[in-house]
């Protein structure tokens, strides 16, 4: 993939971009490396995927989606294919209920805000929660530990996922904040998937306990045009877990071959 840059708001957005056939746009704040190699995906659609780590758009554009539109349009398509993993989920959903006219499809990878969203966490783990408290982002230990659940297969190499998520969370921007935490008449992520109209395939982990089967059947269900797959050999990760069933899925639903989209809810 190469790397190119949009100006953007004052800024720039760095990005890799890949392959041909309709555009995918893999939307996670760990960038790339939250998605593993893609030479599967690409062979039948055209991919991008934003580098945080190298773009100076504001905080509050990279978490709302607002260089979605603009990306698409550099990239000469008029609509796009947008897909979310785990904390990127909630305002992707958002996102695909306001603009959905430049959305072709929206794919949510075991995201959070629809299941139970924390992975279990044992008692040598507190010390670390009451550290996170105190430094006002997760300690080593406890990325650690959350990557431990994340992850069900033994085929990840998860240190540059924990390292990445370190830096993450301790950088002074840290996480975008959600526009509606402070505005309680706001309508929930769930509230929202009714209103989503565009085309959405949703997809959990077996031992996911952020999103799971049962939430995320659930989910589907509200939506007008959901549907869903369980990865059987995944936990929260399975976009790294079961990567060639992920990258079969994605250009399945967005090429419209329905034949190849495996699976069941």
């Amino acid at each position: 993939m190469s790397e190119e840059r949009l100006a953007l708001e004052g800024g720039k957005l760095a990005y890799l971009r890949g392959g041909k056939g309709p555009l995918v746009v893999l939307s996670h704040g760990l960038g790339p490396l939250a998605w593993g190699p893609l030479d599967r995906l690409m062979g039948s659609c055209t991919v991008a995927v934003p580098v945080w780590e190298r773009s100076t758009v504001p905080a509050n554009t990279m978490g709302e989606l607002g260089w979605f539109e603009a990306l698409a349009t550099a990239m000469g398509f008029q609509q796009a294919a947008l897909c979310a993993w785990s904390m990127a989920g909630p305002a992707a959903i958002y996102f695909a209920a306001a603009r959905p006219t430049c959305l072709s499809h929206l794919i949510l990878v075991d995201v959070a805000g629809l299941g139970p969203g924390l992975p279990p966490l044992k008692w040598p783990d507190i010390p670390h929660l009451v550290l996170t408290r105190l430094l006002g982002h997760p300690t080593r230990g406890l990325v650690r530990a959350m990557w431990k659940n994340w992850t069900h297969r033994g085929n990840v190499d998860t240190k540059p996922l924990e390292d990445a998520t370190y830096r993450f969370f301790r950088d002074e921007s840290g996480a975008p904040e959600d526009p509606t935490d402070d505005d309680e008449d706001a309508d929930t992520v769930i509230d929202v998937l009714p209103g989503v109209g565009v085309p959405t395939l949703l997809l959990s982990g077996r031992h996911s306990t952020v999103l799971g089967p049962r939430y995320g059947r659930a989910a589907a269900a509200l939506l007008p045009h959901g549907k869903h797959i369980v990865f059987e050999e995944s936990s929260h990760a399975l976009q790294l877990e079961e990567r060639d069933k992920f990258q079969d899925a994605l250009a399945a639903f967005v090429t419209g071959d329905s034949a190849g989209i495996s699976g069941h809810g």
